[in-house]
């Protein structure tokens, strides 16, 4: 650089191209991208230089590649270690299989049936002991037919194989 600059002169993007020996559009797109802060000094300008050279030397700079290397890694750490604790979780047996969850399911909705009709049952006892009357079941049948196909319907289907 052949002229005497104080580094409290505004900076232009030539004579900085020229300080730092790179070109004029490089610099141009430093404050472009904010890089570089517009209307000041040179001496401002070299520490933002200086302070992006660091930080791209470092590998700092975050770019949207680095970003999604980034998010992969985390999603991947993330993953492993949801894994690892489903494992401690099944050693522990505080997580079940799905074949012990279906058989879990179907046993309970057996046990609902039976439930369910030995209440019907009691309920028309009741009545016909309280009232000294017989009740017609007959009537009665297609709505607890209902009430089990809805129990029922609950069934969860076996595993097919894969």
């Amino acid at each position: 650089m052949a002229d005497n600059l104080s580094l409290d002169d505004k900076a232009t993007q030539s004579g900085f191209a020229r300080l730092v020996g790179t070109s004029q559009p490089a610099i141009a797109k430093h404050v472009q991208a904010g890089v570089l802060t517009k209307g000041a000094s040179f001496g401002i300008w070299l520490q933002e230089y200086c302070e992006r050279l660091r930080v791209e030397a470092a590998g700092r700079q975050i770019n949207d590649a680095r970003k999604e290397k980034d998010l992969a890694d985390a999603d991947k750490a993330r993953l492993s270690a949801e894994k690892m604790r489903r494992e401690f979780y099944r050693e522990d047996k505080l997580i079940l299989d799905i074949e012990s969850v279906r058989q879990g399911m179907v046993e309970w909705t057996k046990v609902g049936k039976n439930e369910f009709l030995g209440a019907c049952e009691n309920i028309i006892i009741a009545i016909e002991s309280q009232y000294a009357i017989t009740i017609d079941r007959d009537p009665l049948q297609p709505n607890i037919n209902a009430a089990l196909r809805a129990i029922g319907s609950y069934e969860i289907e076996p595993l097919s194989a894969s």
